[in-house]
């Protein structure tokens, strides 16, 4: 215990998750440290455009929690850094932590909450869809990059005149060792869908899907909103084969609602890769002795918010796939969940 009677928690991630529980942890006058292997804070959420299901702009809403955090002397962040190893004491653990290649160091916390995030699945595995060989076959990701360019003007030679999304790419398919729903493809896959004819109101969308889940509040008005008034053309086959016909790709798959076999042309793909646990969050449950679910992912305790083992606490997507909101709960929930454990201590 330091000499203001503050614990300290070690927050491990600097994504939306991490910054809402170390912000949660240092407002209530306990020290936090934040490591982040980046240089920079906001993980995904940095990465994005928009979001669903009210088109919410999440650069603003990062700036708002950089802020809150910025006002808060209690938290120490640790960029470009990493824990290395654990090692548990009476009431905490001495972690080692390393920044960059060279510096080396070891800190006493009393609490630990892991908040590294997922990883996309290697579309590759799929070489029918020739990501990894089309330049213009992209993951989700690397897709909200483009929206981004667009958004600000950018790439104006490069506008494509019919865009295809592919889901569930590596999600729901046993032999890819993914049988799970991934949870969130479908509705960012409609909103990216969405946007790009905003951004591109001339562009032709169309969407490849075996089904749509959207079990969220307003999900399903949303998806509903960018079929009919976006005019995105969702269609009901999972693509067989991507052929390269010139600068453009053949799309050769089969619309199970009509019965037919359909050819598209597009000039640009989009694959909504797999959520897998991150190399971080396979690390951080090795380190720390978590035995997560059989895929990788952390989770907590049977009846518990975010407790996954002793003083270990969990948040976001290295739980699962979980939307900007749910992550932002997950980071509230073990914060909460710390200081209730610091309260017991004292």
């Amino acid at each position: 215990m330091n000499n203001n009677g503050a614990k300290t928690a070690l927050v491990i991630g600097g994504g939306i998750a991490g910054l809402e529980a170390a912000k949660q942890i240092g407002q209530a006058g306990h020290n936090v440290i934040l490591v982040e292997k980046e240089s920079t804070l906001g993980g995904t959420l940095r990465q994005l455009h928009s979001s669903f299901p009210r088109w919410e702009n999440p650069s603003q809403l990062l700036f708002t929690k950089m802020a809150e955090l910025g006002n808060c002397p209690m938290v120490k962040v640790e960029y470009s850094t990493v824990v290395t190893s654990s090692i548990k004491q009476d009431s905490g653990f001495l972690v080692r932590l390393k920044r960059d290649k060279n510096v080396d160091k070891e800190v006493e916390v009393d609490a630990v909450i892991i908040a590294t995030g997922f990883s996309l699945f290697d579309a590759s595995a799929y070489g029918e869809y020739g990501y990894g060989t089309y330049t213009n076959v992209l993951n989700s990701l690397e897709f909200e990059a483009k929206l981004n360019a667009w958004a600000e003007g950018q790439n104006q030679q490069e506008i494509p005149k019919t865009i295809a999304f592919f889901k569930c790419v590596g999600s729901r398919d046993r032999s890819k060792g993914h049988p799970y729903c991934s949870k969130i493809c479908c509705m960012y896959t409609a909103k990216q869908a969405g946007l790009a004819k905003d951004l591109l109101p001339d562009t032709k969308c169309y969407v490849f899907y075996m089904d749509y889940r959207a079990s969220g509040k307003e999900y399903e008005e949303f998806v509903r909103s960018v079929i009919e008034q976006k005019h995105v053309r969702y269609v009901r086959g999972r693509p067989a084969k991507v052929l390269p016909e010139g600068d453009r790709l053949v799309i050769r798959s089969e619309d199970t609602l009509m019965g037919v076999p359909i050819e598209v042309r597009a000039d640009m793909i989009v694959l909504a890769s797999a959520i897998e646990p991150s190399p971080g969050t396979r690390e951080m449950g090795r380190i720390f002795g978590l035995a997560g679910d059989g895929y990788g992912f952390l989770e907590p305790q049977y009846g518990r918010a975010a407790k996954a083992g002793e003083r270990i606490f969990v948040a976001g997507a290295c739980t699962f796939g979980v939307e900007i909101q749910g992550a932002i709960q997950q980071g509230a929930a073990a914060a909460a969940e710390v200081l209730a454990l610091f309260n017991q201590d004292v």
